[in-house]
């Protein structure tokens, strides 16, 4: 079919739905994810209240003050991670919205070939985006294992034998 400029190609519907069901299963999923990403970052933001609190009712002298310092400070960590990992997974998702979009542009108006590369940059930069959010979400994993080993310390040799 011929393109004029100014005119709309002919198009099906079901094509235009077509094209955008992958991207549109991708921002799907990332939707859970950034949900996911979320909960966590409430379930640890409620456990460093807890955190400050006990360490204003501890006095500096007993055991426990050293050990909640240093769980204090791994969880604004953790949760410093889980900010800039939910970051990169909402850019992800705006940049697969521009794909979407671009996709059932590029079906509009085929010839236009800053379409169809606005669409894939948008689909290939929010993978990105995915994949660094995935990561910052690794490393803060990888932090929690530290926080068990901290909740632990102020205990006897015995308790810590049981514990690990």
């Amino acid at each position: 079919m011929l393109y004029v400029m100014g005119t709309v190609a002919p198009y099906k519907l079901t094509d235009l739905l077509s094209s955008a069901g992958a991207t549109i299963g991708i921002i799907i999923a990332g939707t859970i994810f950034l949900q996911f990403l979320s909960n966590k970052y409430i379930e640890l933001s409620g456990r460093y209240r807890q955190l400050t609190g006990e360490y204003r009712g501890v006095r500096s002298e007993q055991n426990r003050h050293a050990p909640l310092r240093t769980q204090i400070r791994l969880y604004r960590r953790r949760l410093n991670l889980l900010n800039w990992a939910s970051w990169a997974a909402a850019l992800a998702l705006l940049n697969f919205l521009l794909a979407v979009i671009a996709g059932g542009t590029s079906l509009l108006y085929p010839p236009v070939v800053a379409i169809r590369t606005v669409g894939t940059s948008g689909l290939l930069i929010g993978l990105v985006f995915i994949g660094v959010a995935v990561s910052i979400d690794l490393v803060e994993s990888i932090l929690s294992r530290k926080e068990l080993e901290e909740e632990i310390a102020d205990l006897d040799e015995e308790a810590r034998g049981l514990a690990g």
